[in-house]
């Protein structure tokens, strides 16, 4: 087997002129902090602003790449605002290819929503060569619609879509992460842990195997876990991984959190022998 990996998805609460406390320059070093202290290979940011996306660049240079582009990428608008990137650690892997594209009926469609969607959604993809051993993976990272549970189940088929689609082109392990904004026993969220599509590879669920009772993962700033409380991030990961463990990070600095959301950890090894 190869050498374990770590995967987080983390929603960095996007940063808004308005809020009097927990503004992203309070919060930006400790991101940058739980990243590195962390030592995760791979990591699914969401609400991540240009803006803050240069910060981690900054802070984090020589350690993570960062792929993705905004959900406005390609529009008129002259901000691309949220991104739903995907940090990879560049000591433990290279990044060779990523795209972006619209959680819609027109998914190459720049700027494109769902059905009653608030606002476009994305989802990140990208390949990843693993250096030790040379395989490669390919990994999802997304944000669905916070308003339309009809968007957040087409996100979820055309994630499943993709995946297939490329899968074609060349078969790939696949990790999938990020925020779907709905709770555990949600339609989309049934369609990816319970396999609820016709293609041939099967997701399994980090929650599976998660450390204690399964809680919540948004907490508004306040750092409460509430065991029995349904999670709103998500990681799952084929057939070819074996999930290890699963749990959320508390991590905080002087009483500061990093975001309102807990980051998810999932530790996963690739089956079979490395290359």
């Amino acid at each position: 087997m190869d050498t374990p990996l770590r995967v987080i998805t983390f929603n960095l609460k996007r940063d808004l002129p308005f809020f009097r406390y927990h503004r992203w320059a309070q919060r930006r070093e400790i991101a940058a902090e739980l990243c590195r202290r962390s030592k995760a290979d791979l990591i699914g940011v969401q609400e991540l602003m240009p803006d803050m996306r240069r910060d981690l660049e900054e802070l984090l240079a020589g350690e993570y790449a960062i792929a993705g582009f905004g959900r406005y990428y390609g529009t008129r608008h002259t901000n691309e605002d949220e991104h739903s990137d995907i940090l990879v650690r560049l000591e433990r892997a290279e990044l060779r290819y990523c795209k972006t594209f619209w959680l819609s009926n027109r998914p190459e469609q720049y700027g494109s929503r769902g059905l009653l969607a608030a606002y476009p959604r994305i989802c990140t993809v990208a390949e990843i060569r693993l250096r030790d051993s040379g395989r490669s993976i390919r990994v999802f990272n997304t944000h669905f619609d916070h308003i339309s549970g009809p968007a957040r189940n087409l996100a979820a088929r055309i994630i499943l879509q993709y995946m297939q689609e490329l899968d074609l082109r060349e078969p790939m392990p696949k990790l999938l992460m990020g925020d779907l904004n709905a709770s555990y026993d949600s339609r989309c969220v049934r369609i990816l842990r319970e396999n609820l599509h016709q293609y041939p590879f099967r997701l399994q669920d980090a929650y599976e195997k998660y450390d204690g009772v399964r809680s919540n993962t948004y907490h508004r700033f306040a750092g409460r876990v509430k065991a029995g409380r349904s999670p709103i991030d998500y990681i799952f990961a084929s057939e070819e991984f074996e999930i290890l463990s699963s749990r959320i990070s508390t991590f905080s600095l002087d009483g500061e959190y990093p975001s309102d959301h807990f980051p998810l950890i999932a530790d996963l090894v690739l089956k079979g022998d490395a290359e």
